[in-house]
């Protein structure tokens, strides 16, 4: 918990989930949908990101955001994204710039818990922001690694993955985010 404290602003705290404090890599491959009034072109997204307490409320604090090149737009509405090599697809999440390998095998149905149920979602850019997050309807899965999982990206951003990962997956979903508003000043140092 301590590592993940030291990564998180001053004003964020670590949120238990199921009495443990989780860090999470996200990946996924964006299809569809709008960027303000301009459609978006495809790109892939890695996300790491833990759980906090912000102002009584549980949200998603996102450590990292990184995209292929057709996601940077984004950063002109407020998201803090970097661009990096990233491969999404069943079965496997790589960004081999980042030491991320996460191979694996679909298994059967399986409920996320409250890993799917956050719609507050904070970042750092500038200081801190927060969006809201509204997700449709996901078959979620099981998954089993199918090689031993790399994730450098997590230890560079100052958290040491620790235990066996745990797995979920969805072919498919849809969702809407907020564009991130500002909460704070930028944190010194």
């Amino acid at each position: 918990m301590e590592r993940i404290r030291a990564a998180l602003p001053a004003e964020l705290e670590p949120l238990a989930l199921e009495d443990r404090f989780l860090v999470s890599l996200v990946g996924f491959h964006v299809t569809g949908g709008r960027l303000g009034r301009l459609p978006l072109v495809p790109f892939s997204q890695l996300n790491a990101r833990t759980y906090v307490s912000w102002r009584g409320e549980p949200a998603v604090f996102f450590l990292g955001a990184r995209v292929t090149a057709c996601g940077l737009p984004g950063r002109l509405l407020g998201a803090p994204y970097r661009q990096a090599r990233l491969r999404v697809r069943g079965g496997l999440l790589r960004a081999p710039g980042l030491g991320v390998s996460v191979r694996f095998r679909v298994g059967g149905r399986a409920d996320p818990g409250t890993l799917g149920r956050h719609e507050l979602g904070l970042v750092e850019n500038d200081g801190l922001r927060s969006f809201r997050i509204r997700r449709g309807e996901a078959e979620w899965r099981r998954a089993e690694l199918s090689e031993p999982a790399r994730a450098e990206f997590l230890v560079a951003l100052g958290v040491e993955p620790r235990g066996e990962p745990q797995l979920v997956c969805a072919a498919r979903t849809q969702f809407d985010a907020s564009l991130p508003e500002r909460l704070g000043r930028p944190r010194s140092g």
